[in-house]
């Protein structure tokens, strides 16, 4: 089974990153065969214009989407931008269509700088991956003062967001199995 993370974040050394880490050595740990981080901060994806099928975007999407289409879970992890998920990751998953998210299973994650959490960007994200035809799974995980949580070697400081973060790779993997029937 590959699992396939899609960071939303373009900071380096980002926490939604450092999260990301923790949640697919957790899926590694669970069975999963394969395990990929997408950084959108190193794909330079152009920006999707609504131009007609059959008219190429170039190899960054290409490969982007047949990364996608490759995997057989994904998580999607974005910081909240004012109560959203980002642009770049808003722009990416406008890039692909139905076709590449249809049945897989979905993990959530978003970091917030306020103590409020991220709640607003986890559930556009279920939105927009359900519309996608995926399976969101229940279970996600929202990082409030996410700045704190991590230390600067990504080591994770808040006491029981690593249970949080590895039940996420773990259930994901979980549930992907099911999801194939294996």
């Amino acid at each position: 089974m590959k699992v396939l993370a899609i960071c939303g974040s373009m900071r380096e050394g980002s926490s939604t990153g450092r999260a990301i880490d923790v949640i697919l050595a957790a899926a590694k740990a669970a069975g999963a065969s394969e395990v990929e981080k997408l950084s959108l901060r190193e794909l330079g994806l152009p920006m999707c214009d609504g131009r007609p099928e059959g008219e190429p975007y170039g190899p960054e999407v290409e490969d982007f989407r047949a990364r996608v289409r490759a995997a057989d879970a994904i998580v999607v992890g974005s910081p909240e931008y004012h109560g959203s998920l980002t642009g770049a990751l808003k722009n990416a998953l406008d890039l692909l269509g139905p076709e590449y998210m249809r049945g897989k299973m979905v993990g959530l994650l978003a970091t917030a700088s306020g103590e409020a959490g991220a709640m607003n960007t986890l559930n556009h994200l279920r939105h927009i991956c359900r519309w996608m035809e995926a399976w969101v799974l229940p279970y996600q995980v929202s990082i409030p003062t996410a700045s704190s949580a991590f230390g600067p070697d990504g080591e994770v400081l808040r006491p029981g967001l690593t249970e949080e973060l590895e039940r996420l790779g773990s259930e994901l993997v979980r549930y992907a199995g099911l999801l194939a029937g294996s």
